[in-house]
């Protein structure tokens, strides 16, 4: 639902740059990926022009490449198929354990990129679940003085192909209801090869911000009225998709329409405050205020005007302080 902001091509840059010192063996790694990288090119030579010789570059690569290694990864059946091979990835790309092979401990990296997304030097901006904007993942500091981390999804996983597990742009930061055995959990959501390239929030053409719309709909059919919240029975919300309906696969996969009806009131609630305080009872409040005569509305008139329904809508509120539900906000306000 929310694209991950990873700043201008220029803080992108650097951001890589970061993430790549964080491994402090990668010159080990590098050695282990070179023979690695050989064995998967002699199990299907489309390998050599997916993977890059640098390990560097692996940790870095966009979205929809890491999508096509990936792919056809799977497609092959390395796991099944060639065993020690994928026994050798998981140690090289170990995220949650540690594992020992070449007369070397492998350390999982988790907690070191965990510590990544969490340092705010890093300017990552994360605020709410990427996948569904309903719960804060904002890490706090425990009494212990460790810090508590939000779940960081891999968008492909790295049980099918480990080689995808330590890339920057296969993390997503999400709630742990997103995350869990209820809705994701270990299952791949999109088996359609195309479409799980295109609806991950990591992807730099992920674009559901512009191409949804929620909206709230009378069930009954019939025309909005003043008393939405009295009547929260007689509407739903809806996902409209008519721009890019390949959207429909991540609302049903997150059980979007289902989750977001429950907190249907926030929505109604806004349209009741809409039919309450329209511009012209705005205008008329800021003019009673500032003591100002119908005639004239002055440009601080005008400023006063907007900073009113600011107050009354908490539009200002919701983006400085990354409220939750921020897009149903907006376009309710739409």
């Amino acid at each position: 639902m929310i694209k991950m902001n990873y700043g201008n091509a220029k803080h992108r840059e650097t951001l890589k740059e970061a993430y790549v010192k964080i491994f402090p063996d990668r010159t080990l790694r590098q050695t282990r990926w070179v023979a690695l990288r050989r064995q998967l090119v002699g199990v299907d030579g489309r390998f050599k022009n997916l993977l890059p010789i640098k390990f560097n570059k692996l940790l870095v690569a966009d979205f929809e490449t890491l999508a096509d290694i990936y792919d056809l990864y799977v497609s092959l059946k390395v796991k099944k198929l060639h065993g020690m091979l994928h026994e050798d990835a998981r140690a090289l790309f170990s995220y949650g354990e540690k594992i020992a092979r070449w007369g070397h401990d492998w350390d999982a990296l988790q907690p070191v990129i965990a510590a990544f997304f969490m340092n705010e030097d890093n300017g990552l901006e994360i605020h709410t679940c990427l996948y569904c904007d309903m719960a804060y993942v904002n890490p706090f500091t425990l009494q212990t003085g460790k810090k508590a981390q939000f779940d960081l999804d891999h968008v492909l996983q790295k049980a099918k192909c480990p080689i995808v597990a330590l890339s920057l742009f296969n993390f997503v930061p999400s709630c742990q209801m997103c995350n869990g055995s209820r809705v994701k959990g270990q299952r791949e959501l999109y088996p359609d090869a195309r479409i799980r390239k295109k609806l991950s929030p990591t992807n730099e053409k992920y674009d559901f911000e512009e191409k949804v719309t929620i909206e709230v709909i009378n069930k009954k059919g019939e025309c909005s009225t003043i008393g939405f919240e009295k009547r929260m029975d007689d509407y739903e919300i809806k996902f409209n998709t008519y721009l890019d309906p390949d959207y429909d696969e991540e609302i049903n996969a997150f059980y979007l329409k289902e989750r977001y009806d429950y907190h249907k009131c926030e929505a109604l609630r806004l349209l009741d405050l809409k039919e309450r305080y329209t511009d012209a009872r705005i205008m008329e409040l800021a003019r009673m205020i500032l003591q100002s005569p119908k005639t004239k509305v002055t440009a601080h008139g005008v400023r006063y005007m907007t900073q009113l329904k600011q107050d009354i809508f908490a539009t200002g509120f919701k983006h400085e302080f990354h409220r939750c539900f921020g897009k149903l906000h907006d376009d309710i306000m739409k």
